[in-house]
């Protein structure tokens, strides 16, 4: 192992750490924190409070070495004492060795790239960007046009009816004089709609190669990126990654705390989400078979947050009183100003935001689901790090978001994790036979239990009796799965000696307090946008369920908990990725784009903190499935829950 920490001279003054099993090996200031090395290697390090030491995540073994800094409070004596560090507390003072376990090790996750099945289709009209075949009269000693002029007069013959003023970029001019003579007047002209304006940013010779064009899902834990054939409006390819800011925290919050907190913060977390951009769209191309440059335009949709991050802009007025963002439309930008690594003059539209916590994610998938345009009296609900709902129909909207938490994300839980390799997707419990049953996502040995499968879980204890409604523990159960470990009594899911672990995977106390805490934010957060309106649960015609998380709930299990309101299950419809699919849209329609501006303006912002009866109902759902068992009757019924 010294081997591996051998000083090269060459590097300076500084300490080498190398990580395990990666084998990547840098040098070290002394005092820099292990997890910030970890990120500047490209180690993927899980760190869902972004480096507060609270969550517990980035544990990580010394193999060789002795660190500066604190080992961390989440660590127990036994781990300390085998060597176990939390990477975000400990620091370099020497040359290293670290090992990153299994279980800390971020993996790819499995993300929601689908849009699913939506009511909405591409409306036609001015695509954000397209490649018009252009004839232009060559020049005459009787015409005095100059060589722009002639091509904005072919212009407007082929594209009129769709713009009422025509400009050229001074790039694109540029390359006009030779390129026009040396192809006889036969050009391909790149056409962008700016804001209304038909905009000429590029000029190249004759060719029978395909544009396309991105929609862009900027979520605060993934990216997902849509190639799109602009030609034929039919989708290319897809692609998805975990995003690069989770090192920085799990929640927008602790986010935009780093921008504060941490010298140029701001640019670093503008950085991350770039890079997975661009990571998404070199491999989407790389598999299409073509360049990036290919790619004359982009549709971009994200919270609030996730937009000022994207483009660099200062979020902190978000956090604080009156909570009134930077930002909420924007123009159309390019995509060099941006960032994001295609034609650099390429058009980058990014959906308008209502507030500073309902962003253009939510009015993209509020397009996308045509909720807008029904008569059907619609709750939509966006489930994620965030709970974001929509409800009503085609006369108004009204909208909120409530802080839900990581918890589903499984971020506070000991053995919660994202929806990645290994994670418990599905879980059931049978306490008759003591059996459980439970599907790993890849069909891997279980590390952890992501959203879906806690929901599960919740829902099975509760049936099975092996938590009361407070979600407390009955130490009384008949099963050797309730025990008490550390004072901390728990429900182990799986034993570890049945799948070779060293550990069981359980479910404790603690972590079903943070569940219901979040459940509750959810439920209270529509049941407060239902009261103000005077509308009861049972007047709902639709829920839709949108997210990544939402699409793999089983419904009655949502319901079993109180994460959804009671309503027939029929009702409930997951629609998956709504966000990305409104960026489709947006990408080929200019319709669209208008309808999504249009809809920021029809939708009414609710801000849950300034209504007095929000946390009343907060209160009120800290119970499986919660206090008022008249909300929730059918599920009362078929648990016993009533007399």
């Amino acid at each position: 192992m010294s081997s591996q920490v051998e000083r090269d001279h060459s590097l300076g003054g500084g300490h080498i750490v190398v990580f395990q099993p990666d084998g990547a090996c840098l040098e070290a200031e002394p005092g820099q924190a292990i997890l910030e090395l970890a990120r500047a290697a490209g180690v993927p390090i899980d760190s869902a409070c972004g480096g507060q030491g609270t969550c517990g995540k980035c544990k990580v073994l010394i193999a060789l070495g002795q660190p500066g800094g604190q080992p961390g409070d989440q660590l127990t004596p036994e781990e300390i004492e085998h060597g176990m560090v939390l990477a975000c507390q400990a620091t370099v003072e020497g040359d290293l060795v670290v090992e990153v376990p299994l279980e800390s090790q971020r993996s790819e996750l499995r993300i929601l790239v689908d849009q699913g099945p939506l009511e909405t289709e591409t409306t036609g009209g001015v695509p954000l960007a397209e490649r018009v075949p252009l004839s232009v009269s060559p020049p005459d000693q009787e015409d005095g046009r100059g060589d722009d002029e002639r091509l904005l007069r072919a212009l407007q013959d082929s594209r009129g009816a769709r713009f009422s003023e025509f400009s050229l970029d001074l790039p694109a001019l540029r390359l006009l004089p030779q390129l026009g003579r040396d192809h006889h007047w036969r050009l391909d002209a790149l056409l962008g709609d700016f804001d209304g304006k038909g905009v000429i940013y590029h000029l190249a010779p004759p060719s029978d190669t395909e544009a396309y064009g991105l929609a862009v899902d900027i979520g605060t834990t993934t990216v997902v990126v849509h190639l799109i054939n602009l030609a034929t409006g039919g989708f290319v390819d897809a692609c998805a990654s975990l995003n690069d800011q989770v090192g920085f925290g799990a929640d927008v919050i602790s986010r935009i705390i780093h921008t504060q907190e941490h010298e140029g913060g701001l640019q670093q977390l503008r950085e991350a989400v770039l890079d997975t951009i661009n990571r998404c769209v070199v491999k989407a191309a790389h598999r299409a078979g073509a360049t990036t440059k290919q790619i004359i335009a982009a549709a971009c949709v994200g919270n609030t947050v996730m937009t000022h991050l994207a483009l660099g802009i200062d979020p902190a007025a978000i956090r604080r009183e009156p909570y009134v963002p930077a930002v909420c439309s924007l123009p159309t930008l390019r995509a060099g100003d941006v960032g994001i690594d295609i034609h650099p003059a390429a058009p980058v539209y990014f959906a308008p935001c209502v507030s500073s916590y309902v962003g253009g994610d939510i009015t993209a998938g509020v397009l996308a689901s045509a909720m807008a345009d029904s008569p059907r009296l619609t709750l939509f609900i966006d489930l994620g790090t965030n709970g974001e709902m929509v409800i009503g129909h085609h006369d108004w909207l009204m909208c909120c978001s409530c802080s839900a938490g990581p918890a589903f994300e499984g971020s506070g839980l000991e053995y919660g994790m994202y929806a990645t390799v290994g994670a418990i997707e599905k879980f059931t419990y049978d306490s008759a036979t003591d059996h459980v049953e439970y599907l790993t996502i890849g069909q891997a040995r279980p590390r952890g239990v992501c959203g879906s499968g806690l929901v599960d879980a919740l829902a099975a204890l509760l049936r099975a009796g092996a938590i009361d409604r407070s979600g407390r523990i009955n130490l009384g159960f008949s099963s050797p799965r309730v025990r008490v470990r550390k004072e901390r009594p728990e429900f182990v899911l799986v034993w570890g000696e049945e799948v070779g672990r060293a550990d069981d995977i359980s479910l404790g106390e603690d972590d079903i307090q943070n569940l219901i805490r979040s459940k509750s934010a959810v439920y209270a957060g529509a049941a407060t946008l239902l009261d103000s309106l005077g509308i009861g649960v049972r007047s709902i015609e639709r829920i839709l369920v949108a997210g990544a998380f939402g699409n793999y709930l089983d419904a009655e299990n949502a319901v079993t908990i109180g994460l959804l309101p009671e309503v027939p299950l029929d009702r409930i419809r997951f629609i998956g990725n709504t966000a990305v699919a409104g960026a489709r849209l947006c990408l080929q329609s200019r319709e669209a784009r208008h309808r999504t501006e249009g809809l920021v303006g029809q939708m009414t912002n609710f801000e849950l903190s300034l209504h007095p009866g929000y946390m009343e109902r907060y209160v009120s759902g800290l119970f499986l499935p919660h206090t008022d068992l008249d909300l929730f009757p059918a599920t009362a019924d078929r648990l016993g829950l009533r007399p």
